[in-house]
């Protein structure tokens, strides 16, 4: 099996024959808009941010009564002795 070298086949080309403008593909069919696109990851970005902090404040209070907790056991320790 013989292969071709297409550059071989192919009509050379120079820089002026390219187009340098841009022209837009007739007939395709775009998915998404880019402003959903971006409103979608603006909605991502916020509801991570939000479970962040929620997260993070659930922790901070369950940390701050197992505080109150050895304080509690500390004094009443102390107490005894």
């Amino acid at each position: 099996m013989t292969f071709m070298n297409q550059e071989a086949t192919a009509p050379s080309k120079t820089p002026e024959d390219r187009s340098t403008e841009f022209v837009a593909v007739q007939g395709g069919n775009e998915g998404t808009s880019a402003e959903a696109l971006l409103v979608t990851a603006y909605v991502l970005m916020w509801a991570a941010l939000l479970t962040f902090v929620f997260l993070t404040w659930r922790k901070q209070g369950a940390l701050e009564k197992r505080l109150a907790k050895l304080d509690d056991d500390l004094r009443r320790a102390a107490g005894r002795s």
